[in-house]
């Protein structure tokens, strides 16, 4: 007697794989039927913030639903973060990533959740920012301010958008270099250290260009130098950090990006629905006249080629923070 080559529970099994198999085929096909949530782990008014407004501004045009953007602030980004991260890997809830919260604090401190925890869907920036003082500090410039700090140890209050931020990095490499010793105040985001700044509650402090753009000329704050090679276009009597004789290695602790994050597991397809999206957002006329009235501009990487990035820039923190925090 000849015996059947499938049973009857390997021929369910079967359909039941296909099934799965054409249900996530037009899952993926049919992304999004509803809105995206972005959370945005910093306070109001932050760099991030503003940035990823001016973006996901024009989403509905570009991903067929529009982008909610999300403010959970705290714990320097980790708290937004580790929402994120365990949320559904739908491509429903996203997270606008950023070297302080996505680096800094995993990397260093084993805290917040990085490249381990997300996939990398896209990057849209990578900027460099001002230092900047209060206008009734004691200096006027970087080299008044290292005088004005080895004459007065320890009076010296700068600001830092949180602990392991490329600024606050900055003033622990700064710290150490020059054998100084000021007070480093961490805030929880850009814009509280800012607010602290304008109101003359810290001595100087990080100032991204897009933050900067309303203060220009105002005489509310004094510029003392730019992280770059170049002058900033629109501030360009502002001397830049190399003018100012500091290392190239500040400028690359002074670095940060802006990106887009998925939880881990997300499917494929979706992060490239999200970064085609994502990139055509960030070329659409509407978009980029509010990112450059604001001063910023897009560097836009896609998945693999930011997550190699990512990757390089997390492992060299942990090499740094084994420096800076002993």
């Amino acid at each position: 007697m000849l015996r059947k080559p499938w049973g009857k529970s390997f021929v369910f099994m079967l359909l039941l794989l296909v099934l799965a198999l054409s249900s996530q085929v037009v899952h993926s096909q049919e992304y999004p039927t509803k809105p995206v949530t972005l959370v945005i782990p910093s306070s109001p008014g932050s760099a991030t913030d503003i940035f990823m407004r001016a973006v996901t501004s024009v989403a509905t045009d570009y991903l067929g639903q529009p982008i909610i953007n999300k403010l959970i602030p705290g714990g320097g980004g980790a708290i937004g973060s580790d929402s994120v991260a365990k949320a559904p890997p739908d491509g429903y809830t996203l997270l606008a990533g950023s070297s302080p919260w996505s680096t800094g604090l995993p990397a260093i401190e084993g805290r917040s959740k990085g490249p381990d925890d997300f996939l990398a869907v896209c990057r849209l920036n990578y900027s460099l920012g001002f230092m900047a003082a209060r206008p009734d500090a004691p200096f006027k410039t970087y080299k008044q301010m290292m005088e004005w700090i080895k004459a007065n140890p320890g009076k010296l209050i700068v600001g830092t958008p949180g602990p392991w931020t490329p600024p606050d990095m900055v003033w622990k490499h700064l710290m150490k270099e020059t054998s100084t010793s000021f007070k480093i105040v961490q805030f929880q985001g850009g814009g509280e250290a800012l607010i602290a700044l304008l109101g003359g509650h810290i001595d100087a402090g990080p100032v991204h260009p897009l933050m900067a753009m309303p203060y220009k000329d105002t005489g509310k704050l004094v510029f003392l130098f730019f992280f770059d090679e170049k002058r900033h276009p629109d501030f360009p009597h502002v001397p830049t950090s190399f003018e100012e004789g500091m290392d190239a290695r500040v400028n690359t602790l002074a670095c940060s990006w802006r990106g887009i994050l998925a939880p881990k597991g997300t499917p494929r397809s979706i992060i490239d629905k999200l970064a085609g999206a994502f990139k055509k957002m960030t070329e659409d006329k509407s978009a980029k006249s509010m990112l450059q009235k604001s001063g910023d501009k897009v560097n836009f990487l896609g998945p693999d080629e930011f997550a190699e990035v990512w990757r390089v820039e997390f492992e060299t923190y942990k090499e740094l923070g084994k420096i800076y925090k002993k």
